[in-house]
């Protein structure tokens, strides 16, 4: 009895470990099918945004993704291999089958190697150390996304945590049935295009980018949707100028402005008020461009050159404004971590000027310890004084309008064009065409400001890349929806210390000095007491 009851327990041992493999074997069958991740990231870095699953689901027809990836990578590039692959599937996943995804590798088909070069994608060069020799190899990194008889390349990959924006601005673009202009207004002494590179390529991404010559006088076309004037310090708008950008407004475009209310001299840092004319124009429609220069205890270092050494310092003059300058009920703006502002002008919202068919949002400004400079400019680091007590408070450095807007002129007040002849110039009679086509009003406009240009050139987008994030949300605010500015916001690239008081600080100083040691003989105190309190009970 004692033996069947041993084959009696073998046999249900047996039975238990079929059963546990045969329920081990179909998880895994389910799971093969399934998948799951947890991102436990502040931004959710690792699973797509919300806005970019609306996109997906939003699609009319397939998106065909194709992934031109070299297999055999170096392993310093295995881990941007895997993330790529881990959002293309993700991406493909959300679009409840409006995306396709399809990985190659041209390194073992000539056929796909021959596509991937004639859409464009570059043949990359890589350093590999193997068995203590140095070789470079070469491969793929990059997509292609289809869409009828559109395409648009991503041609190489360098980094994964913008590949959601790159790739979801890639299928916004190839989708959509117009792409609109973005022009960029040139003009007299207007910033030259060669000072920003970097945004006119992130614009080129997304828009079709226009230069727009107002000098020759002529209205800005109706295909242009949105217009960007790099007034900078030392810009003149002429009358005309100015005609083309109010009608352009009044006819319901949307305008974007970046200009200084002072001019720089960067060799010996002098500066003295600029007169661009845009500021008249800017009143009109409700913001006054103040001429004077905003310093904030919350800055950024800054490089100084003498005679003898170079040397950093903290520059106020170089104003950031961190995540609680930002407005956290606007979506343009309330992701992002932070923006610098170099000789930046504060701006003033008009109220006369605006109606109840007017909206007004403030995009970004100083903290409460800010203070300006209205005239007695002192632009040396070493020099520049303490504000006077009471006299520290936020200035708002971006702002929008949206709605009603009325005209700077009338029809009795149109400009001519300027006809040059060589070194004469003569004024062209308005026409009466010109006068029928003349607006007075418009309840369609957006108009944005900032008071400084120098944030979104080359020398402070190559630093600051949050500047051109910045830029960019600006720009799709007045060209498109908000989808793609909250994908572009999504990752954290900023953690600034928070500004403390000088009485803050003394407090922190000292007890670190004296906190610790008082610490320590407190406890030693307590632990005599103690011992002792026993010894006498004894």
């Amino acid at each position: 009895m004692l033996g069947s009851k041993k084959q009696l327990n073998r046999a249900n041992a047996i039975i238990a470990m079929l059963v546990a493999s045969a329920l081990v074997l179909v998880l895994n069958i389910f799971s093969a099918r399934l998948s799951a991740r947890w991102d436990a990231t502040e931004n959710s870095d690792y699973r797509i945004s919300s806005a970019a699953r609306g996109m997906l689901t939003d699609l009319d027809d397939v998106v065909n993704v194709k992934a031109y990836f070299t297999a055999e990578l170096p392993g310093y590039l295995l881990v941007r291999n895997q993330e790529v692959r881990d959002l293309l599937t993700e991406f493909e996943a959300a679009s409840g089958g409006n995306v396709q995804v399809v990985f190659l590798d041209p390194s073992v088909d000539p056929d796909v190697e021959q596509e991937a070069k004639g859409l464009g994608i570059p043949t990359l060069q890589f350093n590999v150390v193997e068995k203590d020799a140095y070789q470079v190899t070469s491969g793929y990194l990059g997509l292609a996304v289809f869409y009828g008889d559109n395409h648009e390349i991503i041609p190489l990959i360098q980094d994964a945590t913008s590949l959601e924006y790159d790739l979801a601005a890639a299928i916004s673009k190839v989708t959509r049935e117009k792409i609109p202009v973005v022009g960029i207004a040139n003009f007299a002494g207007a910033v030259p295009a060669t000072d920003y590179v970097h945004i006119r390529q992130a614009l080129e991404n997304q828009y079709t980018v226009r230069d727009l010559a107002l000098t020759d006088g002529r209205l800005i076309p109706d295909d242009v949707d949105t217009l960007v004037l790099f007034v900078g310090d030392t810009a003149a708008l002429n009358k005309r100028g100015q005609y083309l950008v109010d009608q352009f407004l009044m006819a319901g475009g949307s305008v974007l402005s970046l200009a200084e209310g002072v001019a720089i001299n960067r060799n010996d840092l002098t500066a003295e008020k600029a007169d661009s004319k845009i500021g008249e124009l800017l009143a009109q429609w409700g913001i006054r461009l103040n001429k004077n220069l905003v310093l904030d205890v919350s800055n950024e270092l800054a490089g100084f050159r003498t005679d003898r050494t170079q040397f950093f310092a903290p520059y106020p003059l170089w104003v950031k404004v961190g995540a609680l300058g930002f407005n956290p009920d606007s979506g343009i703006v309330n992701k992002l971590e932070s923006a610098v502002f170099s000789w930046a002008s504060s701006l003033d919202v008009l109220e006369e000027k605006l109606t109840d068919k007017t909206v007004r949002v403030d995009l970004a400004r100083t903290t409460n310890q800010a203070w300006a400079q209205d005239g007695d400019w002192q632009l040396n680091p070493q020099l520049i004084a303490a504000p006077s007590e009471g006299s520290q408070k936020s200035y708002v450095l971006a702002s929008m309008l949206s709605g009603h807007f009325e005209s700077f002129f009338t029809k009795d007040t149109i400009p001519g064009r300027i006809i040059r002849d060589g070194d004469e110039e003569t004024v062209e009679p308005v026409s009466k065409e010109d006068q029928g086509k003349f607006l007075s009003a418009t309840d369609q406009g957006r108009l944005l400001v900032v008071g400084d240009t120098d944030f979104a050139l080359d020398a402070s987008t190559s630093r600051f890349e949050q500047n051109k994030i910045f830029f960019a949300n600006l720009v799709d605010a007045l060209t498109t929806d908000d989808a793609l500015i909250a994908i572009r916001s999504k990752a954290v690239t900023d953690r600034p210390l928070r500004s403390l008081s000088d009485s803050q600080k003394a407090w922190i100083r000292w007890g670190n000095i004296f906190g610790v040691p008082v610490l320590f003989a407190l406890y030693g105190l307590a632990r005599f007491a103690r011992r002792r309190s026993r010894h006498v009970s004894l």
